[in-house]
């Protein structure tokens, strides 16, 4: 059921469908998911809302509460996620389902938050949808800690290893930066993490100087080390 659910609210946050919904409240939005399916037998519910929290689905329906009211704030916002795919139709289906099953891969409601705050970047920015994409997967792969400890850090921060910082490392979420002087290695935040604090996690905070970061090209690579073949592990060994 869930899923002809998920494809009648597709097809309501298509662009003509948006103009018959906006201001309307949230049940009346899932009412129309419902009831557009045929299939759903739910024509003749006396209470949708009860019919709802009744069934396994209504913490995906609560996450896409919270993610609706805070992503579109008027019929405005509405249109421009529309416009952006105005050029064409079968793009912008696919990219409300990839959403769709974002959200129901989010097990806290702070990153619910995250994600709205992200979808409203790429409503109001020239964000770019890959790019957009690659950061909401780190709102799935992160836990909550570690999304708190990456918003707190400032952009140039240069930090020792530690346990939280080499897990985001595994992430691509952090870089190495070699001091010259000293030659200690130290850990920066890399081109992902600072699009996903400036298009996320802090997108209220004022860029400043700073260019935004909204595609791929943008980004410095990270900083890898190279790995080594056996012949050279074996010299190693030998030496040792």
């Amino acid at each position: 059921m869930l899923c002809k659910q998920i494809e009648a609210l597709v097809t309501i946050m298509k662009d003509e469908d948006m103009q018959k919904y906006a201001g309307n409240p949230f049940w009346d939005l899932i009412e129309a998911a419902l009831t557009k399916d045929p299939f759903a037998g739910v024509e003749a519910a006396k209470n949708i809302k009860e019919l709802i929290f009744h069934a396994p689905t209504a913490l995906f329906w609560s996450k896409m509460k919270q993610f609706l009211f805070g992503t579109f704030h008027s019929y405005e916002d509405q249109i421009k996620m529309a416009q952006k795919f105005n050029k064409n139709n079968e793009d912008y289906v696919a990219f409300v389902k990839r959403q769709i099953h974002l959200i129901d891969t989010l097990n806290d409601y702070m990153k619910v938050d995250y994600f709205a705050t992200l979808t409203r970047c790429f409503l109001s920015t020239d964000l770019d949808s890959k790019q957009y994409f690659k950061l909401c997967n780190f709102l799935s792969t992160c836990t909550p800690e570690e999304l708190a400890f990456i918003k707190s850090l400032s952009y140039n921060s240069r930090n020792a290893n530690t346990v939280m910082i080499s897990a985001l490392y595994q992430y691509g979420l952090f870089t190495s930066d070699e001091d010259s002087e000293t030659g200690k290695t130290y850990y920066i935040l890399s081109g992902y993490a600072k699009a996903f604090k400036q298009n996320s996690l802090n997108y209220e905070d004022e860029l400043r100087e700073q260019e935004r970061l909204c595609s791929y090209e943008q980004l410095d690579p990270l900083n890898l080390p190279e790995s080594i073949s056996l012949e050279e592990m074996a010299e190693i060994i030998r030496n040792n």
